[in-house]
């Protein structure tokens, strides 16, 4: 346990409220946080108080989320110092049994615990809450504050800056809830039905006496690590006493938004990833990687506007086509990721995915080509799944590509609000609940079993070079030498040729005209796109005729080795009386030039 001073939160709440007292409104989250005055302290946690952790641990970890023993300190929000590649992870027990992980991002970018409270964010748009329950993360952009980034912009005397309601899209703003196999063990395989409870509690103004509702958007993932397919989940609020009260309700923004419309789609209240699954948004999103359409599950508002539901297929785009109903991690594919903006704090780009792509049968790594012309969006993008390539691979395996998994695929972006009444009738705190449904189909997928780490193998072939058959010619005949490079994608980019002193590049045939007698030995090494070589020698001999102007027996004393001007340029001579000349060293050094580059293999 790395929390201390584990204690009751009350004294905390009645300390808040003192300060807090003159703007205390009904159903009012305790919070530091002063969304008009954003001031950031070093190691102390924007937006604490409302989150109570009676039943939570707050652990500073490694990014494998392993206890690094620094600690969080449960009374004030302070935190030891953190450094890049730390992390936290806050476990959530429920019944005195561990069934949750929250999550928020890695330092700097995000700072345990992992959940904050906004209140009166005004510069929300479209009829949302003023008020939320977000994620404890920070922007690298500025804002009308002039703040300047994340956590580390204390290193350079700067205020860091905090996400908060109104923030722009893709500053993470929505904490992740990891629903653990504790959460569902109460389900047998082959049977469906709810799971177990996660619950998170809100501390409420002790000394607020104001009636009028107070609406937070609640910014949430949903993660499935529970071990087994899901097919929906709920949501459900809870007074202080762990019971229903009509001071406190759910709702899913419908005739909420400007001009009493609906702030969210049917599709927007729990739905995959946009980047995955999601139409084309101008100066913010590209088509989704599988799908235009969203995936999403049509949760629906009970009657008594208690609790959210859903039982059944994700429904839209291909999700359930292509892998079935809500995936656990253990069966998470594999991606090719590109970090377009060479900025590790930010997400990477799905340029690939091992799996069965739509249309295919086999379980490899495929891309999809997506054809969409903004200027007539009533054409439906247009979808092309094909193989991955070996110069894809090529392409993939630089510096800012890396292979992952698409955990994307498990997490369920939930959008609902809670409308909190007065206090004196709900209690101290509230309690939000989530509990997975699980699905009776637990077929794994077919690439569970396969092995996606590596590219195919020929990749890593080097090609072969053949320099042709030894060859003996006479003085003053044109040679033709001819060489050839096979690969199995048929890559070949460069042929460089090696006799005496001269080196001819980029051909695979050359011509010479010999001018002495002797023989030499040519060397030929091709090179393919993944910069692997080949090499093969081949020997010509230089005989003489007796054309009666060149002795019958030679006459000619070649030098050794025998020097041939082939006329392509690029060449250079030697004296051959100098002993000092080492030809050895010479070709040694023209190898060296040609070193083909390090490959960096995908892990």
């Amino acid at each position: 346990m790395k929390t201390r001073n584990r204690k009751s939160v009350l004294a905390l709440s009645l300390v808040t409220a003192m300060l807090l007292g003159s703007s205390a409104y009904a159903g009012k989250i305790i919070t530091d946080a002063d969304v008009n005055n954003i001031v950031v302290t070093p190691d102390k946690q924007f937006g604490f108080g409302g989150w109570n952790f009676d039943n939570v641990n707050v652990k500073i970890t490694d990014l494998e989320y392993n206890d690094i023993g620094k600690e969080f300190n449960i009374t004030d929000g302070t935190y030891d110092a953190m450094v890049s590649g730390d992390s936290f992870e806050s476990e959530i027990m429920t019944e005195g049994e561990h069934r949750g992980n929250l999550h928020g991002k890695d330092w700097p970018v995000g700072e345990p615990a992992g959940i904050k409270i906004i209140n009166d964010d005004t510069k929300v748009k479209h009829g949302k809450p003023v008020n939320c329950i977000m994620t404890s993360s920070y922007q690298e952009f500025r804002d009308d504050l002039n703040n300047t980034g994340y956590l580390d912009a204390f290193e350079e005397a700067a205020q860091p800056n905090p996400v908060i309601c109104s923030s722009p899209w893709q500053t993470h703003k929505r904490y992740k809830i990891n629903l653990l196999p504790t959460s569902v063990d109460n389900v047998a395989v082959g049977e469906e039905g709810y799971g177990k409870p996660i619950d998170i509690v809100f501390n409420l103004d002790p000394a607020d006496t104001n009636t009028t509702v107070r609406r937070y958007q609640v910014l949430q993932k949903a993660n499935n690590y529970s071990g087994k397919r899901l097919k929906g989940y709920k949501i459900e609020v809870f007074g202080e006493n762990g019971l229903p009260n009509d001071a406190l309700t759910l709702s899913l923004g419908l005739g909420e938004g400007d001009a009493d419309g609906d702030i969210w789609g049917v599709d927007d209240m729990a739905n995959m990833s946009h980047g995955l699954w999601g139409p084309y948004e101008e100066d913010r999103f590209d088509n989704g990687f599988f799908d235009y359409i969203r995936a999403y599950y049509p949760v629906t508002l009970a009657d008594d506007n208690k609790t959210i539901s859903y039982t059944g297929n994700m429904e839209g785009g291909n999700y359930q086509a292509i892998f079935g109903n809500w995936l656990p991690s253990i069966w998470e594919p594999m991606g090719i990721f590109h970090d377009d903006d060479q900025n590790p704090e930010t997400d990477g780009i799905l340029k690939a995915f091992f799996g069965t792509a739509p249309g295919y049968t086999e379980d490899a790594w495929y891309k999809s080509t997506v054809v969409y012309n903004p200027e007539t969006p009533e054409v439906k993008p247009a979808y092309t799944w094909s193989l991955a390539t070996a110069d894809d691979f090529l392409e993939w395996s630089g510096d800012w590509y890396t292979v992952d998994a698409v955990e994307d695929v498990l997490n369920l972006g939930l959008n609902y609000i809670v409308n909190v009444g007065t206090n004196a009738d709900i209690g101290a705190t509230f309690t939000i609940r989530i509990t997975p449904y699980v699905d009776s189909d637990q077929t794994q997928p077919s690439y569970v079993d396969k092995d996606p780490s590596l590219p195919p193998s020929d990749i890593n072939t080097p090609p072969t070079a053949n320099a042709g058959a030894d060859q003996t010619v006479q003085v003053n005949n044109t040679v033709t030498i001819t060489g050839s490079g096979t690969d199995s994608d048929g890559r070949i980019t460069t042929y460089q040729w090696f006799y005496g002193t001269t080196i001819v590049a980029n051909t695979a045939s050359f011509e010479f005209t010999p001018t002495v007698v002797g023989t030499a030995t040519l060397t030929l090494i091709v090179t393919d796109n993944d910069g692997a070589t080949g090499t093969d020698t081949m020997t010509v001999t230089v005989t003489t005729v007796d054309d009666g102007v060149t002795p019958p027996d030679g006459g000619v004393t070649p030098p050794a080795p025998p020097y041939y001007d082939s006329g392509s340029g690029g060449g250079c001579t030697y004296n051959p009386n100098s002993n000092s000349f080492d030809m050895t060293f010479l070709f040694m050094m023209a190898l060296g030039l040609l070193y083909p580059f390090r490959r960096r293999f995908l892990k």
